[in-house]
């Protein structure tokens, strides 16, 4: 559980299977997780041929939306800081013009046979 609970972990798990999969894995925003991939991360800033990209930083074990920004300056994150960076998706699907999160919840019972359940409802969130 911690491994999908946790952004970063997440992220990571993520990152693997697109490397893996690319195809079957290709339905969530390019991520990087700094300091570790602060390299990677930094040439996204000198290809000026798309236009200048926007990222969205989170923390990687905040919660609520504490410590969240947007930027498109490198200059904006310190070195040895701790983040999960994402690329903004700026053309997203909106409910009456507000961005909004789906949480459907699952329960997994197990993997071998794979057993999972759906509950029937959902929760929707709308960013005001």
């Amino acid at each position: 559980m911690f491994a999908l609970a946790r952004k970063d972990h997440l992220a990571r798990n993520l990152n693997n299977m697109f490397k893996r999969f690319p195809e079957e894995f290709k339905f969530y925003p390019q991520t990087w997780l700094l300091p570790a991939e602060y390299g990677d991360f930094r040439k996204q800033f000198k290809d000026k041929s798309k236009g200048r990209k926007t990222f969205i930083s989170k923390p990687e074990a905040s919660c609520q939306g504490r410590g969240i920004f947007l930027t498109r300056n490198l200059e904006d994150f310190e070195v040895s800081g701790h983040y999960v960076v994402q690329r903004y998706i700026h053309k997203a699907f909106l409910i009456d013009k507000l961005k909004f999160d789906l949480r459907i919840y699952v329960l997994l019972c197990g993997v071998d046979p794979l057993r999972i359940y759906f509950y029937n409802e959902g929760l929707c969130r709308l960013a005001t």
